[in-house]
């Protein structure tokens, strides 16, 4: 068969909220046993210690059951609270396991072939249905839903399969058969068991297959039958020839899977060897692989006699008659002597231990185990370890197994292989162009491997947050300094998670100096600080709404350009620096060699601005680096809401806002810009004179002068003003006179003014040969200062854009109009956030951030700070950007916890019981002999039957006479007090399939 990878694991079981804690709970050995949780059912109805003949009642009280079952974060899956309560706890504690695992395999967040990616879960029916109000049934007992009930958007084929204790193996078995098929690519595949009544508890003591002493002990002398328990388990599947080339993490090889059925057998307490065995035959030939070269195998151990005696002598004949070398020493291992049998998900959590043991390299132990001396485990070539065990090399890769066996004799055998040593990722290239450059414009190493990452924590709440926090600081430190995992290795793992509602964002270089910021975070947030913690630290308990954190991406004019512009991006960042060559070839001009390369070194800064101040090299150039920020933070998960520039900035807004194409606007910005420099040469002499007062105080001012125009309205209390060299000079001495400030601007002409409308006929024919399209989000022209959908009006705005003002105020209030709230300015420091702040003063609910650190140079920290923030601000910040290549992998921290909330039914108790004659319960016939096995199944029926009629009669006795009527007026029938708990007027329980 094609190898299959497992790349993603999620679980809850006993003792182990996560797969982590599950890995923790199995090299630990601790058996997970106690007595029926109160707020299950009140056991000591159905209880009768000793009685092993009891028709309504078990003889054991010990389960291996989960805390908190009922917890469900609905928000989180997009469940609405009504059918969230609605739905059976065994389909919510399904979606939680499936979130775990795809957080797991670093697909949480989507990056992902949804659309391709199938779900294929054991299953048995629920006892939810017994519990929940009459009407609530239409919606949770509907029994054959789509596997998840469309709450995980996956697109690929479901299955939810009730083959009752190798249920989800035989999923596995399914899903990897639609793997082979192409019907999906990626498959999540599972088992799930709750036990909400007393249902399987008196059934399983009826056929006598749990402990009587309440401990299950697989294989030994003293083992008495299984301890009841449940959980559920997912595993995250593709071929390993993806899983490969995307860098997954791979926990480990799927070889091969067989099943079987046992065929004629005496019946289903009476399993048989033989189709164990073909289903073990299945798998290896499958494999191509012996079954000697397994070290590890996780059996189906339940401790029944019966059960323990056909699986070991499957096994005996397994590894002594096939045809190869005489096996090798192999341990054996059933994790049901920690966390009992789950039933449905019994085989999943055998594949994740069995995974588990492969990916770690060691051999979990087994609780003492003295073997029964009539099975022959030593002859089979099996032994236990009471210790864990290093898994040392052997001739060839590590192999494991794990066996599941179905009530009624379907048999499934999973043959498991370490993976292939991945070969090491690439050396990032090497800078293009490194030549030395005179300060202040210094060259510096590439170094996008020891760039500042982005580290995002995240939990459900501030507590759970105090917690995930320690797991991840005790996992880390746990490992020799040598050992840790490379920072961006950490961030890539934990950025490919789902983020909780509680956040840290932290910025660091590596890993060391990462533990040393979490922990002064850690003391900061139990203080109680929260937003910037200082340290390049950001907290939030939760993000803010979604309507108060819509982004505008901001683009300045030509006044941001400067030698090396967003140097530390190009150097630090991949992304980045692939655009800047990119779109800078297609704009026919060498971006990254006049900013960073040998052509600023030539005539150092101020040759290197003077030719920047040229149109017709500076707007393409400012194009290709304001797109080359827009594709970085884009890959960093920041997209806009809404888009608008300054002056020429409007045309990468335009871009970032879908009516133009990178490669057309740069192209664009090189005719236009060649346009302005033929018409600025061809007039007068002219510039650009800010005054420092607002529109009615300016219009005065020039009033009487010749050769000048009001250009830019950025302001209330700033206008820009365009004209010739005399009529500019002449409003200088006005504004002197009048106390009014102006600074003159460096440029090369006298934008936004009459002075450059002969430029309007070329830059209509370079508009020409290009596509505008209707903007993907909103796009607020500066031009008209308002909100711009029709692609025509684009034209003939942009037409005029070099003679016309620029309205950026109006601009500003539009798109604080149009619900934008976050407004990040991608170049040129933080140039235009004044005029921001200043348009929208009397507004409390904005928040102004810059994605460039200006003429300052600080090794893109102050990008990546910036991304910190708006993490935490609820912002879907992908930290995965960030992450070169070469460190891309997955190491294993700890996964965080969602705050759930409980989703029992709520209601009343039932009624206390009342003295009255007893309701016959059917006799059961006499023991039939061994082979009359129909005989078994109609005594479980009349069982059945005969429960079900105690029950009714007991849940349905109202606690008082209907309003009206006399005490003696409803027939007395017993009731059970406290038989199920928050459960009234429901109807009795009912067993499910074991």
């Amino acid at each position: 068969m094609t190898d299959i990878a497992i790349t993603g694991l999620g679980c809850r079981f006993p003792g182990a909220r996560n797969a982590g804690a599950y890995w923790e709970l199995l090299m630990s050995g601790e058996r997970q046993f106690s007595s029926v949780p109160a707020e299950r059912w009140n056991h000591g109805t159905f209880r009768g210690p000793g009685d092993t003949s009891a028709t309504h009642a078990a003889y054991t009280d010990q389960v291996a059951f989960l805390d908190g079952m009922d917890g469900f974060d609905a928000l989180r899956h997009g469940v609405p609270p009504a059918r969230a309560r609605a739905m059976d706890p065994q389909r919510r504690l399904m979606l939680d396991v499936i979130r775990e695992a795809l957080d797991d395999a670093g697909t949480g967040r989507d990056g992902f072939d949804r659309e391709n990616t199938g779900v294929f879960f054991g299953i048995s029916v629920s006892g939810d249905k017994d519990l929940v109000a009459a009407p609530l049934r239409a919606v949770s007992l509907t029994g054959q839903e789509g596997a998840t009930d469309g709450s995980s958007d996956l697109g690929g084929p479901g299955f939810t399969i009730d083959a009752a204790r190798s249920g989800s193996l035989v999923a596995l078995d399914r899903a990897v058969a639609e793997l082979h098929r192409g019907s999906c690519r990626i498959a999540v595949v599972g088992g799930v068991h709750l036990n909400l009544t007393p249902d399987s508890l008196i059934g399983f003591s009826r056929l006598r297959a749990l402990s009587a002493a309440g401990v299950c002990r697989p294989f030994d002398a003293e083992a008495d039958g299984f301890v009841l328990g449940e959980g559920a388990g997912t595993v995250v599947i593709r071929p390993l020839a993806d899983a490969l080339a995307a860098g997954d993490r791979v926990y480990a090889v799927i070889k091969g899977i067989g099943s079987a059925d046992d065929g004629a057998s005496p019946g289903p307490t009476a399993p048989t060897a033989e189709g164990r065995l073909r289903a073990m035959h299945r798998a290896y030939e499958d494999a191509g692989v012996p079954p000697s070269s397994v070290g590890f195998l996780e059996a189906h151990g339940t401790g029944t006699a019966a059960g323990d005696r056909a699986e070991i002598e499957a096994l005996r004949r397994l590894r002594t008659e096939w045809p190869d070398d005489d096996p090798s020493l192999c341990y054996l291992g059933s994790g049901k002597a920690l966390i009992g049998h789950s039933l449905s998900a019994a085989g999943i959590a055998g594949l994740i231990k069995t995974a588990l043991v492969v990916h770690h390299r060691t051999i979990v132990p087994q609780p003492r185990t003295a073997p029964h001396p009539d099975l022959g485990v030593a002859a089979a070539g099996l032994r236990f370890t009471e210790t864990p065990r290093p898994w040392a090399d052997g001739n060839g890769p590590l192999r494991a197994a794990v066996s599941s066996f179905g009530f009624g004799g379907t048999n499934v055998h999973v043959v498991l292989e370490e993976p292939p040593a991945q070969a090491p990722a690439p050396a990032p290239a090497p800078v293009p162009v490194r030549p030395p450059v005179p300060s202040p414009v210094r060259a510096a190493p590439f170094r996008a491997a020891g760039a500042p990452r982005l580290v995002l924590l995240s939990a459900g709440s501030p507590r759970l947050l105090d917690r995930h926090i320690g797991e991840v600081l005790d996992t880390l430190e746990a490992l020799d300094p040598a050992d840790r995992p490379p920072l961006g290795a950490l961030a890539h793992t934990l950025g490919g998670r789902e983020p909780l509602k509680t956040r840290l964002a932290i910025v660091a270089d590596g890993t060391e100096e990462f533990i040393g910021r979490l922990r002064r975070a850690r003391r900061q947030l139990e203080d109680g600080a929260r937003g910037d913690l200082g340290d390049d630290a950001f907290a939030a308990d939760a993000p803010l709404p979604a309507a108060q954190r819509r982004i505008a991406l901001l683009y300045p004019g030509q006044g941001s350009r400067r030698p090396g512009m967003m140097r530390d991006l190009y150097e630090g960042f991949a992304g980045f620096r692939t655009a800047v060559h990119t779109l800078g070839a297609l704009a026919g001009t060498d971006a990254a060699g006049l900013l960073y390369g040998k052509a600023a070194a030539r005539g150092g800064a101020e040759e290197t601005m003077r030719r920047l101040t040229a149109t017709d090299v500076c707007q393409p150039v400012l194009g290709t680096v304001q797109l080359a920020a827009t594709r970085l933070l884009a890959d960093c998960g920041i997209t806009p809401d809404l888009a608008l520039g300054h002056s020429v900035g409007e045309f990468a807004a335009a871009a970032a806002a879908g009516a133009l194409t990178g490669e057309d606007t740069v192209r664009l910005l090189a005719g236009r810009g060649a346009a302005l420099r033929q018409a600025a040469e061809n007039g007068p002499p002219g510039g650009m004179l800010a005054v420092q007062t607002d529109e009615e105080t300016c219009r005065r001012l020039v009033e009487g002068i010749d050769g000048v125009w009001l250009a830019c309205f950025n302001e209330q209390r700033q206008i820009v003003v365009s004209g010739t060299a005399q009529g500019l000079a002449a409003l200088r001495e006005a504004c002197a006179g009048a106390g009014v400030v102006t600074v003159t601007l460096e440029v090369a002409g006298a934008f936004h003014s009459p002075l450059l409308a002969s430029a309007e006929e070329g830059v209509r024919a370079v508009l020409a040969g290009r596509r505008i399209g209707s903007p993907v989000v909103p796009f607020v022209s500066s031009v008209s200062g308002q909100l711009c959908t029709d692609p025509g009006a684009l034209r003939e705005l942009w037409a005029r854009h070099a003679s016309g003002p620029v309205r950026f105020g109006d601009a500003v209030r539009t798109a604080y109009e149009q619900g934008a709230r976050v407004f990040l300015q991608v170049n040129g420091g933080a140039s235009l956030l004044t005029a921001v702040r200043r348009n929208l003063y009397h507004h409390d609910d904005v928040h102004l951030l810059t994605a460039d650190a200006g003429a300052e140079r600080d090794a893109g920290r102050g990008f990546v700070r910036t991304l910190a923030r708006l993490a935490v601000l609820g912002v879907p910040v992908d930290p995965r950007g960030l992450v070169p290549a070469e460190e891309r992998r997955l190491p294993d921290p700890p996964t965080a916890e969602p705050d759930t909330r409980s989703h029992r039914v709520p209601g009343k108790r039932p009624a206390p019981p009342r003295r009255t004659a007893p309701v016959p319960a059917p006799v059961p016939p006499a023991e039939p002999p061994a082979d009359e096995t129909p005989y078994e199944l109609l005594r479980m029926i009349r069982h059945q039957a005969a429960l079900l009629i105690h029950l009714t009669n007991a849940l349905l006795t109202p606690a008082s006479p209907a309003p009206g009527k006399p005490a003696g007026a409803t027939a007395a029938t017993p009731a059970v007090d406290g038989a199920v708990a928050g459960s009234p007027g429901t109807t009795p329980p009912r067993r499910s399939s074991p």
